[in-house]
């Protein structure tokens, strides 16, 4: 038996192996013998001529055999933005309001706020000193505002948002002049020169000098994606270059980002250059793209590389430890918070801060995309899949306690959670990454999560209220806010938004995905093929898909439609005509033919209510029960109620019925039904024997979708409700 484990034919290894894990026992054990290049060759070769005899003469449908994409992994690119037309009943006026109201309304408070963020740049540039507005990582906030705003340009074109980001990069660009290297971090230049990178008695963990300069750099591959401009990039180039000399392996700076984020953008500007080497001529610093992957991945590897200390538990002690330098030659330990605990790559959980450790994943699985490292692919499937299974609430948020921002330990999910805007945003950013890298529809289950649950309600309806936290259950005091002291949220819920029309489809090899289900229109290069197609629906309020092919020219390739994680069924039609024998590769529906213009597929997700329990181990959910149609997580709020929220209950044989209502938080479905309620008449009692409670009496309720609760006033809000009038209120 050959016992090469590197090949130089892995597609013909890959068809062999494939054959051979379906085949009938006899050919398995007869393998040993059969398996040699030359034969493997052959069988190759046999088996794609096959294929091709096949789709000749059927010219139709044909089931996935061994031949067809059925690996483990597929790694997918995205279909940019730039070729996704959005035109979708629930997603177009909600982007409308992003674009014209919130993108706005952000800035303006940004250039308000506490002396004005964009003052910053001018008083660097002035050479002045003192009187930062903001905390230190307003830097960093404005330009995740410039790549947000940067997607949403590239997806609806905007003259003078567009100018509006010109006149934002020349006060950037000009401050950068200022220092040779290109380095700009205008609060570390303000209030604490002589501190570069938290050195000489500085303190990274609170001067986000990386995470800064990550943000720029991302935002400038964006925007130069979006609009052609090279006057970021070229801020962005000379400052990366700067942080590659700078950082590294001895004798470089062991300088790691106290807040993840830069891992991502790097390997951002490495892919942009490795696109479009021709870029490199029209950038005015010289460019070495394999440098910022290395740095991207000197950042990721060197996590847990440290002094040991200090020790985090006395965090004022912790920063007199760091300004004293007591770390000598090495550099502080930024701890679990940072998720700089131990090495990155050997962790199993995720854990601290639920931002920056998800954006940390982010990052790895975003390199993992590039160098195809095993080491970096398994660490982020480990932590993706304690994270989903463990670690993250129902609407897709995370992060438990607002002590630290953090984790809890597995099953620990209680419903009064922190779960910040920003987090669920990260955490999606970490689904998509893993999604294009592995090529399976469980990733973009979670995405489509987030998408419509724990960050879509991070911003009002009306677009200029915004909300820190998400719990899961709330009370009168709870409101969204105009602004706040660390307003990070609204620039993350913009990024993902504005991103959102580069999650609908990808491509791999041969094949086209549909990621998403969103009203839209693209062209996509498959394979050597040009391919346009339109995609029609009303999801999420109803499960029905059409696909259509646009292409002039027929063109034959294997269509994969995501089959969501939620639904039980799916029914496909092609032409009219239904589809017994199709297969599921990976979670998605494959589909190969030669595709000609106007061929449509249909497909039918039945969307019941569901009642959704949680795990056994999550204590605070015991005897509770959520709502879910769809992906649209469901939360009752007081305002829709003949009794408080607190005293309801949902048996097992309460009617739950969807109805669709226009007139109602911009047009939703909610979920209406029966539900018992506690007796208010305690005749004046503060306790009572259990067999003397009170009768519990039968109401009616309604639910709304979890992502419009607090648009309404004041309100007591409940996501898990009990089963039994006897279950207490558990947090």
């Amino acid at each position: 038996m050959v016992k090469n484990p590197k090949h130089k034919r892995p597609e013909e290894d890959r068809v062999w192996a494939e054959t051979f894990t379906v085949s009938a026992p006899v050919l398995v054990s007869a393998n040993w013998q059969l398996n040699t290049p030359l034969v493997r060759r052959i069988f190759y070769h046999l088996v794609k001529h096959m294929r091709a005899m096949v789709l000749f003469l059927a010219g139709a449908l044909v089931p996935a055999s061994a031949a067809d994409d059925v690996s483990a992994r597929r790694q997918l690119h995205p279909v940019p933005i730039q070729q996704v037309t959005v035109n979708d009943a629930f997603w177009t006026p909600k982007r409308d309001v992003w674009q014209r109201v919130t993108i706005i309304d952000a800035f303006t408070k940004f250039e308000n706020d506490r002396g004005g963020a964009l003052n910053n740049f001018d008083r660097v540039r002035d050479g002045l000193k003192g009187n930062h507005a903001g905390p230190p990582w307003y830097d960093g906030l404005i330009y995740e505002m410039i790549r947000g705003s940067s997607d949403f340009l590239a997806a609806h074109p905007d003259p003078e948002l567009d100018r509006r980001l010109d006149g934002y990069i020349l006060r950037i660009a000009a401050a950068a002049a200022k220092d040779p290297n290109g380095y700009v971090n205008t609060y570390t230049q303000l209030d604490e020169p002589g501190h570069q990178w938290g050195l000489h008695g500085g303190f990274l963990l609170w001067q986000h000098e990386v995470y800064n300069a990550g943000a720029l750099v991302e935002a400038a591959v964006h925007h130069y994606r979006a609009t052609g401009k090279t006057s970021l990039l070229n801020v962005a180039v000379k400052f990366a270059n700067y942080m590659a000399e700078l950082m590294g392996t001895p004798p470089k700076k062991n300088i790691v980002p106290a807040h993840p984020l830069p891992e991502e953008a790097l390997v951002k500007l490495y892919l942009l250059f490795r696109q479009e080497p021709q870029l490199k001529a029209k950038v005015a610093s010289p460019v070495n793209e394999a440098a910022y992957l290395r740095l991207a991945e000197f950042w990721i590897e060197n996590r847990g590389v440290h002094a040991g200390a200090p020790d985090w538990t006395d965090q004022k002690k912790a920063e007199e430890w760091v300004r004293a330098e007591k770390y000598g030659d090495s550099r502080p330990s930024w701890g679990a918070y940072s998720s700089d605990d131990g090495p990155a790559l050997r962790q199993s959980t995720i854990k601290g801060h639920a931002v920056r450790a998800s954006l940390l994943w982010t990052g790895v699985a975003a390199a993992a995309s590039v160098n195809q490292r095993d080491d970096y692919k398994s660490a982020a499937e480990r932590v993706w899949t304690n994270l989903t299974e463990r670690r993250m609430h129902i609407t897709g948020g995370t992060g438990a306690f607002a002590k630290d921002e953090a984790f809890g330990a597995d099953y620990q999910l209680p419903n009064d959670a922190y779960l910040e805007t920003c987090a669920a945003v990260a955490a999606g950013f970490f689904h998509r990454n893993m999604g294009l890298l592995e090529g399976q529809a469980r990733y973009f289950d979670e995405l489509e999560r987030v998408l419509y649950n724990g960050a879509l309600g991070g911003v009002s309806l009306k677009g200029d209220t915004y909300f820190y936290e998400n719990p899961l259950v709330a009370g009168m005091d709870r409101a969204r806010w105009p602004w706040h002291d660390c307003p990070c949220c609204p620039p993350m819920f913009l990024k993902m938004m504005g991103a959102m029309p580069g999650y609908i489809y990808a491509t791999d090899d041969s094949g086209l995905y549909v990621n998403l289900f969103v009203g839209s229109r693209a062209t996509a290069g498959v394979g050597e093929k040009k391919v346009s197609l339109s995609q029609s629906t009303r999801y999420p309020w109803e499960g029905y898909v059409e696909i259509r092919l646009e292409s002039d020219t027929p063109a034959d390739f294997p269509l994969y439609v995501r089959i969501p994680g939620w639904s039980k069924s799916v029914n496909l039609k092609l032409n009219g005509q239904t589809l017994a024998d199709w297969t599921k590769v990976r979670g998605y529906a494959l589909l190969r033919r030669t595709w000609k213009k106007g061929d449509t597929l249909e497909v039918l997700f039945p969307m019941p209510v569901e009642r959704i329990r949680s795990h056994p181990s999550v204590a605070n959910n015991a005897g509770r029960v959520a709502l879910m149609r769809g992906p649209i997580v469901y939360a009752l709020e007081s305002v829709d109620q003949a009794e408080p929220v607190r005293f309801l209950s949902f048996p097992q044989d309460a009617r739950l019925e969807p109805e669709f209502r226009p007139d109602l938080l911009g047009g939703v479905t909610v979920i209406q039904g029966t539900a018992l309620t506690q007796s208010s008449d305690w005749s004046g009692l503060l306790y009572t024997p259990f067999d003397r409670l009170p009768a519990p009496k039968t109401t009616t309720f309604t639910a709304i979708p979890y992502y419009t609760n607090a648009n309404r006033g004041p309100v007591d809000m409940l996501v898990w409700v009990p089963e039994t009038v006897e279950a207490h209120p558990r947090n």
